[in-house]
């Protein structure tokens, strides 16, 4: 039998990690973290990561994994995570992925026939829009660090196949010369939630809410902590690059902190979009209407079965 995984999953401030701590609570369940900033150490404030108080003695996994300076691919998620469910599951408790990095819940649940599944149009329009910031000659840097077998094959400026290449390793952390004829059934039977306000400006009023008590709790000081890793991938994240560009002289404190609510904002609306074209059923939660209670008798039906 394949082991059960309970997902919950949703853009950003949408209330995922208090559903899971109520759901762990519930079923005997620990929590894998499913965020890709939240790996990385000492990124705590910005990333929103839950403080022991709020774990209310729920244990968390795949939290504070390396430090701010390490490479991280999404392959190296997917092995690590793997583990810890597999070590939960041996444990008699219910694993429960929580988070909103939709490319690690599909390196997790499934491995695609990259013919046409792999299409992925939220991805694919992240991957341009770094090629207009970055270059080609950084993309195809890239895809030669994490696909060497296809870039090989590929030239340097055809930025169409470098992109495809980037889009089939970003979602199934796996290579285009590994994956392109593997078809793999997800390994876990699970049940995924995702919640998602039917209220835009409920919702981006949570961020902005949310983005104040940041500040409030430290976030300049803690950016100020980490500003060595300013070069690094890690600092890229909203809350951090823009907090760089303030104690750099760049821009005011106000300007950034609206710059952070403006790009969480359109962080929220990409992750919405990112949602919708995951291949895996799924289904939605309105947290304004319901929450993952009312799915109670569902939920222990699909555990006994």
């Amino acid at each position: 039998m394949k082991p059960k995984l309970l997902v919950i999953t949703g853009p950003t401030a949408s209330g995922k990690t208090g559903a899971a701590i109520r759901l762990a609570q519930a079923v005997g369940g620990e929590i894998v973290g499913c965020d890709s900033m939240q790996i990385y150490r000492g990124m705590d404030i910005g990333t929103g990561k839950v403080t022991t108080a709020e774990t209310c003695g729920i244990a968390h996994h795949m939290i504070d994994v390396v430090s701010p300076d390490c490479a991280y691919s999404v392959g190296q998620y997917k092995a690590d995570a793997a583990r810890c469910i597999a070590d939960i599951v041996s444990r008699g408790r219910v694993p429960i992925l929580v988070g909103g990095t939709g490319l690690y819940i599909n390196a997790l649940l499934s491995d695609m026939n990259f013919g046409e599944a792999g299409k992925t149009p939220a991805i694919r329009e992240q991957l341009l829009e770094e090629v207009e910031r970055y270059g080609a000659a950084e993309m195809y840097r890239r895809l030669v660090e994490v696909d060497p077998q296809s870039a090989a094959r590929i030239h340097p400026n055809d930025i169409k196949r470098v992109t495809r290449a980037l889009e089939i390793y970003m979602t199934t952390g796996a290579p285009k010369s590994r994956v392109a004829t593997v078809q793999a059934e997800s390994p876990y039977d699970y049940l995924l939630f995702v919640l998602q306000y039917a209220d835009r400006d409920a919702l981006y009023a949570r961020i902005e809410r949310r983005v104040d008590e940041m500040f409030a709790a430290g976030l300049v000081e803690e950016v100020r902590r980490l500003s060595a890793y300013r070069a690094c991938q890690s600092m890229q994240a909203i809350g951090y690059k823009e907090l760089i560009g303030y104690l750099d002289g760049l821009c005011g404190l106000e300007e950034a902190k609206e710059t952070i609510k403006r790009n969480s904002r359109r962080y929220a609306k990409r992750q919405i979009t990112f949602f919708k074209s995951m291949p895996h059923e799924k289904q939605y939660i309105d947290p304004k209407v319901q929450s993952l209670a009312d799915h109670a008798q569902e939920i222990r039906q699909f555990l006994d079965r």
